[in-house]
């Protein structure tokens, strides 16, 4: 006789495909686990170092832009939680040239520097600043700006090590930077230095705050940044911590000018205008290499004046800018939103700390769109 067809499996197969699968699974929950674990830990390293690198750019972008016009402090606060320069950040149209960027649209409060009458106490300090309303040389508020970078503790988070950045334009609103920044009790988020017997020296915490009134706070030629981002793990409760210590140089910090003046400067050389962009709005970036006075001795050179004109005989020069010198071998400058259509030309100088210029180096055409 035939038998009949088996419906399923017996118990003992089903026994042991579960011992079998139990003890696949025995073997690879560890691995999997490792595995989570470690992408965890990758994830938490990732996101702490971006909260410190966001931070550190911020501040160092802004920063290296920090430039006043005589009478107007360049540095207003030094302090080890809030810093606070003038900088000529933004301009309401293309008659401020050395704004770094415009804004149709922007307020005078964003754009203009900080007047007298809207006086108000400096971040993390007891201080009212300005005391006095800042004109350039024609009688005019001054369109350079005062920013202000500073923490604040994040209570949010239970801890008294974690921070939050902010940064504030003359007197308005505060805006948030960033969160989750690691500054432990016994550190400081800024340090400041300056040159002693020719070597950057730290200038001590105790001595911290200077003031803009501050004969110290002229020596500052550079700002250390030690940004740490903060990240804990909702499920293991790990926490990471990444740090990002960064030094920006201030180019025209006071401290950083020479003390004598020789001949007129050397001219720079390779000045290459090149095309950012074909339509509006349009951009131009400015290539070349530094003065030779200006990377070896005598080291004298202070800016650079950068001019232009429409292309043809007869055109006279117009200055559109200056560029302070940073002791670098190549610059980069970019020239947003200029008016002309067609062709035209950029010359550029160098200039030492007694205002002597060096022979003028003209760029190709450069013809826009």
């Amino acid at each position: 006789m035939r038998g009949r067809a088996r419906a399923g499996f017996s118990l003992v197969e089903i026994m042991v495909a579960m011992a079998l699968t139990l003890a696949v699974f025995a073997i690879t929950l560890p691995f999997v686990r490792a595995q989570t674990r470690a992408l965890g830990t990758s994830a938490g390293r990732l996101d702490a170092d971006q909260l410190a690198r966001y931070a550190q750019r911020a501040i160092d972008k802004d920063l290296r832009l920090a430039s006043a016009i005589p009478g107007q402090p360049l540095l207003v606060l030094a302090a080890p939680m809030a810093i606070a320069f003038n900088a000529n950040l933004l301009a309401v149209d293309t008659t401020d040239p050395g704004a770094a960027d415009i804004d149709a649209s922007a307020p005078s409060t964003l754009t203009d520097s900080w007047r007298f009458a809207d006086a108000a106490v400096l971040p993390t300090t007891g201080r009212n600043y300005p005391a006095q309303d800042y004109l350039d040389g024609a009688g005019v508020i001054s369109r350079i700006e005062t920013i202000s970078y500073f923490l604040h503790p994040d209570t949010v988070t239970g801890r008294s090590d974690i921070y939050v950045l902010y940064r504030k334009v003359n007197a308005r609103d505060s805006v948030e930077v960033v969160r989750s920044l690691h500054v432990p009790t016994d550190s400081a988020f800024f340090s400041y230095h300056r040159p002693v017997g020719g070597t950057l020296t730290r200038i001590a915490d105790a001595r911290l705050p200077l003031y803009w009134d501050s004969v110290a706070v002229d020596s500052v030629t550079s700002v250390g940044i030690r940004a740490a981002g903060f990240y804990k793990d909702r499920m293991t409760s790990a926490v990471t911590i990444r740090t990002v210590n960064w030094t920006t140089v201030i180019p025209n910090a006071k401290g950083r000018a020479a003390r004598t003046c020789g001949a007129a400067p050397a001219a720079p050389g390779a000045f290459t205008p090149t095309k950012v962009t074909t339509s509006l709005p349009y951009r131009v970036q400015l290539a070349w290499n530094a003065s030779s006075d200006d990377s070896a001795a005598p080291n004298d050179v202070q800016y650079y004046v950068i001019e232009w004109r429409v292309s043809g005989t007869g055109n006279s020069w117009r200055t559109l800018t200056t560029v302070p010198a940073t002791r670098a071998g190549t610059y980069l400058w970019t020239h947003a939103n200029p008016l002309v259509i067609g062709d035209y030309e950029y010359g550029i100088r160098a200039a030492d700390c007694g205002g002597l210029l060096s022979a003028q180096v003209v760029s190709a055409v450069v013809t826009l769109p």
